[in-house]
Order: structure tokens, then C-alpha cells, then sequence
């Protein structure tokens, strides 16, 4: 199954990474769990992932990619002069403190703006032994969770890291065009050529390209309709969990908040979403035993749409006009209501 990666699953994916034998200095190597850690807690990096659930707990993950959200800047270097394998430029620029990236309040201001750069790296897989069907299997999950987790972003231009032949072809085959192979780079510098496995190349995508191609897998990433609810980090938070199937008792502890602080931020969404849709969920109804019922129904109708829309879950700042324009038509609704 494609699933997106947290903090836990850190070590299997630095351990399938390893096996890829890039050329990182053995600081780099030591370096790269905490830097995942760091830039997951940060939102500048989304770990998504395939897992074999009839394998035993512990070695279920067998194919793994991060994206990074970097700046314009290094979106640009790396098309033009930056060495190969970029998951191995960025290891280096964080022993430095200088990682191109951008924070979570820049991610929220980009999504709202331009849009974001999106770099695919630090991948891996355990597929040795598994049949060409079974490989196919796990090629079409892992494109599923690159489109998961990237569904909702306002992706103006994406780049993959892509180490041997059979993972370019598959990022071409998807629709991403060859940026750069390396060739002159490795003339130049006089370093033998990698073997194919673990030769590197640079693909990428802009909107404009995807947009001449629409039916190309990679295409979808590049759609986007910005949020309509604009709820705020903690109530994206409390819903993001709530996708997963949990309950109002493990949201307060995966949150460590109180029960009562789980019911209260549920009526502000619900008060949310009526104020700019009144029409998406079932209205209250009085106290009581139907009122429990009616609210599990509203959650239902809800979670519903944010599978279909999860840009109402991503990092959104617009900029103070914007936000004071959308705070003057909620109010203009809520009136509306109040008056009815």
C-alpha cells in the first residue's frame, strides 16, 4: 500500500537509501537521519512510501522518495552547475547550515503565491528477488503516493533526482523531460561514468509542459484549486489525523490535548465550513442521543471531501489583502445567516 512517511519510519527508509552506495562523505552519512528528522518536523519535506503488509513488522517498507520544497534559486543550479545527485548536495549544504529549503511559513506563502519547487530524492528500494509483475506493483504504488503527497500543492516546476536507468525510464515514461545527464559534467571533471544502476541523470516537469501533455502521468500534480475553508494549523492538524480513522479519544492523545479541546476545535471547523458551504454537511439538531449520531454523520460528509480536496489541508498564507478580503466575505455570510 502507498502511504505518506513520518518520523518513525526514518530508519528503514535510511537503511534502504544506504543500499543505493551514493557518494556521500561518512558525515554526510551519519548526518542524514537527523537532517530528515529536522526538515520533516519543518514541513520542507514530505516522505511518502510502498509497504508490503504480509511482511513481518519491522521490514514492511520496500520503496521509498522524499520531496524537498527548495528555493527558486537552487531549482535554477541545479538545471545548470550543480554536480550530480542532488540528494548528496543538499547532505553536504546542511553540514554547512545553508540547505536551500524553504521553511513551513515560506511553503504556506509559495502555495499561496507562485507556487513551489518541488525536488524528488533520497529514494530507495528492497526489490531484489521480486518478479517483473510484482515490480510493476510496486512502481504503480509509489506513483500513487508521489500524487498523494503531492495532491493539493501549487507545484510551479518539479525536478527528480533520478540514480540508474530504470528509474529515468520510468520518470520519462511518466512524463517528466531530461534535463540534465551528467555526461559533459563527468567529461570535464574527469570521473568515470557510472555503471547504469547508479548512474544519475535530472528530470523535470514545469506546468507549462505538463499542460501539453495532460493525459501523462505526472502530469496531475500540476492541478490545484486553492483552499476554500482556510483552516487554521492546528484545525489542519486535527483533520489530517482524522483522514487515518482516528477517534475523538486518540486525536487528543496523538495531539496531546484534552478530549474537550478535540470537540471544541471540531465545532469551529463545522463552523467554518457553514459559513462559506452551508450546504456540505447535514445541519445540527437538538440535544441528545440524535445529536451524537448527527455529528458522526457530519464528520463523515466532511473527511469525504477533504479525501477529494486536500488542499484544504496544506500550508496556505496569502497575503494580508487576500486574508482580509476572505475574513470580509465570511463575515458577510455569517450575517447573512443571522439574519435568516
Amino acid at each position: 500500500m502507498a502511504r505518506a512517511g513520518y518520523a518513525e519510519d526514518v530508519g528503514a527508509c535510511y537503511t534502504l537509501h544506504r543500499s543505493f552506495c551514493l557518494p556521500y562523505t561518512g558525515a554526510s552519512w551519519r548526518a542524514l537521519p537527523d537532517m530528515w528528522r529536522v526538515m520533516l518536523s519543518n514541513g520542507t519535506m514530505k516522505l511518502f512510501l510502498v509497504e508490503n503488509r504480509a511482511r513481518p513488522l519491522g521490514s514492511r517498507v520496500v520503496s521509498f522518495s522524499a520531496i524537498i520544497f527548495v528555493t527558486d534559486k537552487f531549482c535554477l543550479k541545479a538545471q545548470s552547475t550543480l554536480p550530480p545527485y542532488l540528494s548528496v548536495q543538499l547532505a553536504r549544504r546542511y553540514l554547512w547550515h545553508q540547505l536551500p529549503v524553504l521553511n513551513r511559513e515560506q511553503v504556506a506563502r509559495a502555495n499561496a503565491g507562485d507556487g513551489l519547487n518541488v525536488v524528488m530524492c533520497f529514494e530507495g528500494r528492497a526489490c531484489n528477488g521480486l518478479s517483473p509483475e510484482q515490480m510493476l506493483s510496486v512502481r504503480e504504488k509509489q506513483s500513487e503516493a508521489l500524487r498523494l503527497a503531492l495532491s493539493g500543492y501549487h507545484v510551479k516546476e518539479f525536478l527528480a533526482d533520478a540514480v540508474g536507468g530504470e528509474t529515468s525510464q520510468w520518470m520519462l515514461d511518466a512524463g517528466a523531460h531530461l534535463r540534465r545527464d551528467y555526461t559533459n559534467y563527468f567529461r570535464k571533471h574527469r570521473v568515470p561514468i557510472s555503471k547504469s544502476q547508479r548512474r544519475p541523470c535530472l528530470v523535470g516537469l514545469t506546468k507549462t509542459e505538463a499542460l501539453e501533455h495532460p493525459g501523462s502521468q505526472l502530469a496531475c500534480i500540476f492541478a490545484y484549486t486553492p483552499p476554500r475553508f482556510h483552516f487554521n494549523r492546528s484545525q489542519r492538524m486535527l483533520l489530517q489525523h482524522a483522514l487515518t480513522g482516528e477517534t475523538c479519544d486518540t486525536l487528543a492523545k496523538s495531539l496531546s490535548i484534552s478530549p474537550w479541546t478535540v470537540k471544541k476545535r471540531w465545532h469551529a471547523i463545522y463552523g467554518r465550513v457553514a459559513d462559506v458551504d452551508n450546504e456540505l454537511l447535514p445541519p445540527p439538531i437538538a440535544d441528545g442521543h440524535h445529536a451524537i449520531s448527527r455529528g458522526t454523520e457530519r464528520r463523515r460528509h466532511l473527511l469525504s471531501y477533504l479525501r477529494q480536496h486536500l488542499e484544504e489541508l496544506r500550508p496556505y498564507e496569502p497575503s494580508k489583502p487576500r486574508m482580509a478580503h476572505i475574513e470580509a466575505r465570511r463575515l458577510r455570510t455569517r450575517f447573512v445567516y443571522l439574519g435568516d
